[in-house]
């Protein structure tokens, strides 16, 4: 949240989609990895992106200004194009066909043509102009229907079938591309096809709708000064007041957590609580819904029982089966965990308040925390003051610079889609070869995507002799400057971040010579492990003390006594927060798995009491809000937790003194980090590990 596709983080963060990766596999993922743009190339005559080398004055990597009407022209004329290009593969006689003019020209095409939309749909995202945000959400919905005619399409799958792969790279690229048409239905009766291409229409359009509701909802909450008992001056003194002096709270995750976690009262909690889980809450609801009953539709014409039967069928784990099995078992391994923890905040509630029977939905942050704050000396508050957000970004430069042998270097005068983004160049350290660049994006506006996310703007590949260099952003939406003081991070937020841009090192640092097997266009539920690894080490005291340092001066590392409590409550309420992954997980696979319509607030609600053991919000609906439904993980989101298997597993690796070490970094980043999609998720965790891999790292972890 973290997914070459939208990749979400257990705290609700991204490594942002392709539009369509809830539609198909790797093609897609290849055509339109969310706003790439074409550097070191020929510029296509249609590209609204390309400038050049980039190494003038002003590096601006992307567009991001447009008269009106002309975002969504210039997103016709890359379909007119694309088409046109695509048209001439298809129409070529079976004895002119070979593998560069069928599979190597289809891949060129669909690289080319991201190149061109790929910024014309990123501004949805982040825009700061509103007519800008909304052509860019049409002009990602075009793409979107434009994506399906592809996959769909019987000639160019005609055309590149049979073709004769020259090496083993060839063969990868041949085998993907193959699979990715096959499973969007090209084996089916032309019938049958036809419904599967109008179905995967209709259900991109409900995705990207979905998602543009949930960007442009402006959702608050208006409170007394005394409804906002125990909340800090400082969090205070940056909230809009009406004409009564009454402050008013946006449902952004930068004031959602801190009125739900520091507020005394229960009903400004549960107020809060109550209009976060109804963002967009019935138009997203009925899109979810809708899209439920597409999705078993297309699964039903493709041969398969269910749709999480379909989309896993891909996947490391093979089989819904398996993923079913896998849950519920962490499910009996969880319960006594979870329980322990909800009796420990029981109980707290009790001291609070004598006459509490039970726990609440809106009491599990506020509880958390205060018990923090009172059994380990631990203050969100104090603790910021130590993450001020440019010197954790510096340290954890010099973390991942030490680690991957790469050097960052910030372009001091780009040009850049708002104030406060900043462009960074990635060089490798022992060669100084510009390897990659990247954004960050780290303030809340009105418009922009609500959460975390490392969005792909361009994909690596080998072109005309050379490689195209990557371009990816952090979108993230942390506390904004205020009365005097820098933005602060809390230490989730720390972990967040190295979560997030472990994705941007996925992503930029890829060798593979393929847009559609680079970087993070790997198998869903792996995407995830590379950057669950590199958590750990915001749980490191020597690397705590190299990212932190008090905003009024840095050279005031976090006090020892504080490192210490954060440590020892490291898995405080984790029975809890895994579990809760376990809910989310079997959520999606419960909703993917039944027949006909779902009513998806009566399965939240059951699942949550079967599961977490605490009564769910009445009101609440919950799963409007819940992008990763509709931004790719449906039927996907057990991958957090099969990932983190495997990122656990990986950082065996690391432990024992080895946290900075350059020649284990190197292997990590030669062998998963470069390697893409060119080998199953299985092979190179073999070759990273020298062994198979097991679950022992990650069951440590969880204390079971």
């Amino acid at each position: 949240m973290k997914i070459n596709t939208t990749f979400y983080s257990p705290k609700d963060s991204i490594q942002w989609k392709s539009v369509f990766a809830g539609l198909t596999t790797m093609l897609l993922m290849a055509l339109v990895a969310c706003a790439k743009t074409g550097v070191q190339r020929e510029p296509s005559l249609l590209s609204p992106v390309y400038l050049g080398q980039m190494d003038g004055k002003n590096e601006a990597i992307i567009r991001y200004e447009y008269n009106k009407g002309e975002l969504i022209q210039l997103c016709d004329r890359a379909i007119s194009e694309a088409t046109h290009r695509l048209d001439v593969v298809a129409q070529l006689a079976p004895k002119d066909r070979n593998f560069d003019n069928t599979v190597l020209s289809l891949e060129a095409t669909l690289a080319d043509f991201s190149d061109v939309t790929g910024p014309l749909t990123f501004m949805g995202y982040v825009s700061t102009n509103a007519d800008i945000r909304k052509e860019s959400e049409d002009c990602e919905s075009k793409v979107g229907q434009f994506a399906v005619g592809i996959v769909t399409r019987k000639d160019l799958y005609t055309a590149i079938k049979g073709q004769k792969p020259r090496n083993s790279q060839e063969a990868r690229l041949y085998t993907e591309t193959l699979d990715s048409f096959e499973k969007n239905g090209l084996k089916l009766p032309e019938a049958k096809l036809e419904k599967v291409r109008e179905l995967k229409k209709q259900l991109t359009a409900l995705e990207t709708e979905f998602s543009a509701n949930l960007n442009n909802d402006k959702s608050t909450v208006t409170y007394t000064p005394e409804e906002l008992e125990g909340l800090s001056e400082s969090f205070l003194g940056r909230l809009k007041k009406d004409e009564n002096g009454n402050y008013i709270a946006t449902t952004k995750s930068t004031d959602y957590v801190q009125v739900m976690q520091s507020a005394v009262k229960e009903e400004t909690r549960r107020k809060m609580l109550l209009a976060y889980t109804n963002r967009a809450g019935s138009a997203n609801t009925e899109l979810l819904e809708k899209a439920i009953l597409l999705r078993e539709k297309i699964a039903t014409l493709m041969g398969y029982k269910t749709w999480a039967d379909y989309k896993i069928s891909s996947q490391m784990a093979k089989s819904a089966k398996s993923v079913h099995h896998f849950l519920r078992s962490l499910q009996g391994k969880l319960s006594k965990k979870n329980k322990a923890d909800l009796d420990q905040l029981l109980a707290y509630k009790k001291e609070l308040d004598p006459q509490a029977k039970q726990v609440e939905m809106w009491d599990i942050n506020y509880l958390t925390y205060q018990l923090k704050k009172r059994d380990y000396s631990l203050d969100d508050d104090k603790i910021r003051e130590y993450f001020p957000l440019e010197t954790v970004t510096v340290g954890m430069f010099e973390v991942y610079s030490q680690i991957l042998n790469v050097r960052f270097e910030q372009v001091t005068d780009a040009d850049v889609w708002a104030p406060d983004v900043r462009l960074y160049k990635i060089f490798d350290k022992k060669t100084s070869e510009l390897i990659a660049y990247f954004f960050t994006d780290f303030t809340p506006r009105e418009g922009k995507y609500g959460h975390a996310a490392a969005f792909t703007l361009i994909q690596g590949r080998l072109l005309n002799h050379h490689y195209n260099i990557p371009v990816s952003s952090i979108v993230a939406n942390f506390n904004p400057p205020a009365n005097g003081r820098p933005s602060l991070l809390n230490h989730d937020e720390v972990e967040t971040l190295f979560h997030e841009f472990g994705h941007i090192m996925h992503q930029t640092l890829t060798r593979a010579p393929y847009a559609s097997l680079s970087g993070t266009s790997v198998r869903r539920d792996f995407v995830e492990a590379p950057s669950q690894m590199l958590e750990n080490w915001v749980w490191q005291e020597s690397i705590l003390n190299k990212i932190s340092g008090h905003y009024k001066n840095s050279s005031e590392k976090l006090p020892q006594d504080i490192l210490k409590k954060m440590l020892e409550a490291k898995d405080f309420n984790q029975g809890y927060f895994y579990t809760r992954q376990l809910f989310l997980g079997l959520f999606d696979y419960t909703i993917h798995t039944q027949k006909g319509v779902v009513d998806t607030v009566k399965v939240h609600d059951q699942l949550y009491k079967s599961i977490l053991g605490i009564d769910p919000l009445s009101g609440n609906r919950f799963a409007a809000g819940f992008g990763h439904m509709m931004g790719g993980y449906d039927a996907g989101y057990y991958g957090y937790l099969w990932s983190e298997v495997y990122a656990q597993d990986m950082f065996t690796q690391f432990e024992n003194g080895k946290l900075l070490d350059p020649a284990v970094g190197m292997k990590y980043r030669k062998t998963i980090l470069e390697s893409g999609n060119m080998m199953d998720p299985m092979g190179l965790l073999k070759q990273f590990l020298g062994r198979e891999p097991n679950q022992e790292a990650f069951f440590r972890k969880l204390g079971i």
